[in-house]
């Protein structure tokens, strides 16, 4: 796999009798110009519902709960997700929840925020053609996959579990972004943007998680959350601070391993990989959160 120096590399330019000005600068590699189009607003980025966008908003402020009720039902399917989440099994209690303010009390304002914005940020994974689909819906598995284990992990480290979910939910969001930038600049400029099919999965790895920052600022999600998308491929996350990305790792890697990615690789030795010192796992907990996870997985997918 070409890394993100490859991609960037600017080609040779021949010297030529007469400068002029445009021949003196070299042409701009298809990578730098993708991420440049994205990061300049014109790739049409997936959009944050007005819903997702209020009930953060009013839950950054403490506002009361009929409030956050209301900017919900501005979106009835995330409502009724919202009651359907009430009533499963894990939050559950002795009565059945009949309406949304029932259903947001139980749940309380961390897991409707995390209900919220993952049912939302579902929708930006819908492909554009079907020749899309399988690689759009491999992303969706993979990142719930990450987001189930990335909750559980948070539980070892004392970290915020519905943050720690949407960060493994949202990791690898800026893939959808680039290709939404191949899918334009094919179109736009199809003599000039000519990018093989083999070469696709290079750029969405090279470039998903500084793209991925890109939309979390467009969606105003929390630094923190915004800090884990963009660095969870780092190999150097030892300190407190780095504890999200760290974890959000970790699940990447689980999902990998369990086969829920786009490159699974089942012999992948997780214990080896440095995130896990960092969050001080050992093989016992690796292979009981492995055993766990996928039937996890298949019950939080059912809901959404």
């Amino acid at each position: 796999m070409s890394d993100l120096a490859d991609l960037y590399r600017r080609p040779a330019v021949k010297p030529s009798a007469v400068a002029t000005p445009a021949a003196t600068q070299p042409p701009v590699s298809l990578a730098a110009r993708l991420e440049r189009e994205i990061r300049e607003g014109r790739v049409e980025l997936p959009v944050l519902p007005r819903a997702a966008v209020e009930v953060q908003e009013l839950i950054a402020r403490d506002a009361d709960l009929p409030s956050i009720v209301r900017a919900i039902e501005h979106e009835p399917t995330v409502a009724a997700a919202l009651v359907k989440y009430a009533n499963a099994a894990v939050y559950a209690g002795l009565r059945d929840v009949t309406d949304l303010q029932q259903a947001v009390a139980r749940l309380g304002l961390n897991q409707v925020r995390e209900t919220v914005v993952s049912l939302s940020a579902k929708a930006a994974f819908k492909a554009d053609t079907p020749a899309q689909a399988k690689y759009y819906g491999t992303i969706w598995k993979h990142s719930l996959t990450t987001a189930v284990a990335a909750r559980r992990l948070a539980e070892f480290v004392a970290a915020p579990k519905e943050t720690a979910f949407l960060a493994g939910l949202l990791h690898d969001i800026g893939r959808i972004c680039v290709l939404r930038g191949i899918t334009t600049l094919r179109k736009r400029d199809p003599q000039g943007f000519v990018l093989p099919d083999n070469t696709i999965s290079e750029f969405t790895d090279a470039l998903h998680c500084p793209i991925g920052e890109v939309l979390c600022k467009a969606w105003n999600i929390p630094a923190e959350l915004s800090d884990a998308i963009k660095r969870h491929h780092d190999q150097n996350l030892t300190e407190p601070k780095d504890m999200l990305a760290a974890v959000v790792q970790v699940a990447d890697l689980m999902a990998v391993k369990i086969g829920a990615s786009l490159h699974p690789e089942p012999n992948l030795k997780l214990v080896e990989r440095p995130a896990f010192a960092a969050l001080q796992l050992d093989d016992v907990k690796i292979a009981m959160l492995l055993v766990e996870l996928e039937d996890e997985c298949e019950s939080i997918a059912k809901l959404m």
